[in-house]
């Protein structure tokens, strides 16, 4: 139920805060051209055809060789991607901090400004990437662990099928885990003011595993809803438009979906700290009347 509550306070919470929305809009419009500059949403190669005939028989070989203006290309790609990659963590970790202290003293009733919230966010930045790219290393872990019974069943197919399938279902534990667990720790992070608060998530996810799975699914299809309804505009923008400003109208017309989507992500995950906060002391107080004697 733990999850339920917390998955359904995140869309109330989003609702509520509209200012905020407004706030992470901004993020989103701010980078939006910026990818659409610095990533061509298409690379062309050229690719070399030769035939050779032996009697009746045409063999045809085909290679892609990498000419000097290919390279170039993938070389500006790369540049591109790295600097558009550089900066997106940077303006995400700003706005990702300020964004869930935003949504902490709406819930504790106190009054705040989006620019005092920035200028958290600007104090706080490095703490956000160092425990996300933890995190992240985490998560990669967890799915290596997982990947392990799948590998070893394709190994001893047919008889392997069973472990595959075990394989599978694993996979996706501990994925679903991973994204519950992630969504708790810049919570702790903010609530609790010190980047070691961080890494009581993951106790407090192990000893709530049910409900961390259970909203780590939630959350999953929460954004894959989102990217299911933002996805086909902006396909269509790219297959109408000219090719020159298709990539910026794309990207405008996806923004405002991509800021939903940032919105829901860190508000779910006050939303989660918040039930697992709750849950963790209704814990303490049944152990206490336990002590006392007292049934619960």
């Amino acid at each position: 139920m733990g999850a339920i509550d917390a998955f359904t306070n995140a869309f109330s919470l989003v609702i509520r805060n509209k200012r905020l929305y407004l706030l992470v809009l901004v993020m989103s419009l701010m980078m939006a051209p910026l990818g659409a500059y610095l990533i061509p949403s298409e690379v062309n190669y050229e690719y070399n055809q030769t035939a050779i005939q032996k009697g009746n028989v045409i063999i045809e070989e085909y290679g892609t060789p990498i000419s000097g203006n290919e390279m170039d290309t993938l070389v500006e790609l790369l540049k591109g991607l790295a600097i558009y990659s550089i900066i997106a963590l940077i303006v995400g970790a700003i706005f990702e901090y300020g964004i869930t202290k935003g949504i902490f003293m709406h819930l504790r009733d106190e009054e705040y400004s989006l620019s005092g919230l920035l200028v958290e966010g600007l104090k706080h930045f490095p703490g956000v990437i160092l425990i996300n790219f933890i995190y992240g290393l985490i998560m990669v872990v967890f799915i290596g662990v997982a990947a392990i019974p799948m590998a070893l069943g394709a190994l001893f197919l047919p008889a392997g099928a069973i472990l595959m399938l075990l394989g599978v279902i694993l996979m996706f534990a501990a994925v679903a885990f991973a994204l519950g667990l992630s969504s708790l720790a810049i919570p702790f992070y903010v609530d609790r003011g010190s980047i070691g608060a961080a890494f009581e998530a993951f106790g407090a996810a192990f000893r709530n595993a049910l409900s961390t799975v259970g909203f780590g699914v939630l959350l999953g299809i929460g954004v894959i809803a989102i990217m299911l309804v933002a996805s086909p505009i902006a396909f269509l923008a790219q297959m109408v438009l000219p090719e020159n400003i298709a990539p910026y109208v794309s990207a405008f017309l996806q923004a405002p979906f991509d800021a939903l989507l940032y919105m829901f992500i860190w508000t779910a995950g006050v939303a989660f700290y918040r039930e697992i906060q709750r849950m963790e002391e209704l814990k303490k107080v049944d152990e206490e009347l336990i002590d006392l004697g007292i049934e619960v």
